[in-house]
């Protein structure tokens, strides 16, 4: 199995399918916090004949090894942009990519590589994404406490509360990130701290996808309950060029459940670019 070394000096496992082909535009397929690539199987199946394509597991994700000095609230998305460009590196991929990104970090990954990257990114495809950056252990405890209601009108109902929501919620995360280790009220105040700024960030610092420039294709479901509705909505109305599709009647591991009408529209998109 191939592997490579990231910056933490941990061996990340990666994919590559047809290697030598090079008349069509290379995809770079990029998973969701918690899931790996092999959670693109349904697209490999339907993509790999045509063109070369890279999947990666991100650090600590899959079959990639895991820092364990990290900490919780340090970014997959920040690290996975410089592992990915290591990986280009190696795979001497200087040509401008199609990146396919799911959920809130492979589409978070994708968003801010083309931001920062622009001359290597031909388009984006976005699968069940948004804008928010859950790219943490601490985020992501606090987003999988709310529940599902929650988080499909987080707009309307947390935005104002949100200090109301942090006091019942950050004794939880503590509990999550602790267990049942016992230590001096210091570390849980300094923990509580960090969590807070966690949280506070994530809500007002989400990505400013409005500069990306590059063809764009936004693909959302309508009962997707972690990446909801209005997020891909979001990122539609925010980016300038870019097409947009609603699932209907599916949830978040749509890309699984009803590949045939992703692979349509990813096609179709593609296609219509010549690339």
């Amino acid at each position: 199995m191939p592997y490579f070394r990231n910056k933490h000096n941990l061996n990340l496992f990666y994919e590559i399918f047809n290697g030598h082909k090079d008349e069509k535009t290379p995809i770079l397929m990029l998973h969701g916090f918690g899931s790996s690539a092999g959670f693109f199987q349904e697209q490999l199946r339907f993509l790999k004949s045509e063109r070369k394509i890279v999947v990666f597991d991100a650090e600590g994700h899959g079959k990639s090894e895991k820092n364990p000095q990290e900490k919780p609230d340090a970014h997959l998305i920040n690290d996975s942009i410089v592992d990915i460009q290591e990986l280009l590196y190696i795979l001497q991929l200087d040509e401008p990519l199609v990146l396919i990104g799911h959920s809130l970090v492979g589409g978070g990954i994708a968003q801010e590589f083309a931001l920062n990257y622009p001359h290597l990114v031909k388009c984006l495809i976005l699968l069940n994404s948004g804008a928010f950056l859950i790219d943490n252990t601490i985020r992501n405890i606090f987003w999988n406490l709310l529940p599902q209601m929650v988080r499909m009108e987080f707009n309307k109902l947390i935005l104002d509360n949100i200090e109301i929501l942090l006091d019942k919620i950050i004794p939880f995360i503590r509990g999550a990130l602790v267990g049942d280790q016992d230590y001096n009220d210091f570390v849980y105040e300094r923990l509580d701290g960090i969590v807070e700024t966690e949280i506070f960030d994530m809500i007002q610092h989400p990505i400013n996808p409005s500069k990306i420039q590059c063809p764009t294709l936004i693909i959302g479901a309508e009962l997707d309950n972690y990446a909801p509705l209005w997020m891909s909505k979001d990122l539609a109305n925010k980016i300038p060029n870019s097409q947009y599709y609603v699932i209907p009647m599916c949830g978040h591991f749509g890309p699984n459940h009803r590949p045939e009408e992703y692979n349509k529209l990813i096609s179709q998109f593609l296609k219509q670019l010549g690339i």
